[in-house]
């Protein structure tokens, strides 16, 4: 997974950073393998992002920050990138209306969920194909 797709208010561990100037530039901000960033902000259409790094808050564009190989914490892995299996609900991003969307859908904060596809998820209402957009904004634990 890449930094860009971390949602925010969420850490995770940096994994890889290519080895290219942009890369160099990237380690020399702190984004070092092993190092943990926590997502801090977005701008309000998205780009850039702020990011905690080693007590500093940098300002990175998508274009960069998808370049950084990152891991979550926890086994925790965005619906977007999740492989088939169950899982369990651990956050869902969103305001008032995101969460009655993903109510009437069944998909609330502790459910169990089972992954049958890319982005399809099977709950007890039934069968629902998410968009990337939804699906990136819903953080699973595997059971």
């Amino acid at each position: 997974m890449s930094l860009s797709e971390v949602p925010v208010g969420l850490s995770a561990k940096v994994k890889s950073i290519p080895d290219s100037l942009v890369g160099s530039r990237l380690i020399s901000l702190g984004f070092i393998p092993g190092t943990y960033v926590k997502v801090v902000r977005d701008a309000p259409l998205g780009d850039p992002r702020v990011y905690l790094v080693m007590d500093k808050l940098i300002t990175l564009r998508n274009d960069d920050a998808v370049q950084i190989e990152v891991v979550l914490d926890n086994d925790l892995v965005i619906l977007s990138s999740a492989q088939e299996g169950t899982y369990t609900i651990v956050e869902l991003f969103g305001g008032v209306g995101f969460q009655r969307k993903m109510h009437r859908m069944d998909l609330q904060k502790g459910k169990t969920v089972q992954i049958i596809g890319p982005m399809t998820v099977k709950t007890q209402r039934g069968v629902f194909k998410l968009g990337f957009g939804i699906a990136s904004r819903i953080l699973l634990r595997r059971v």
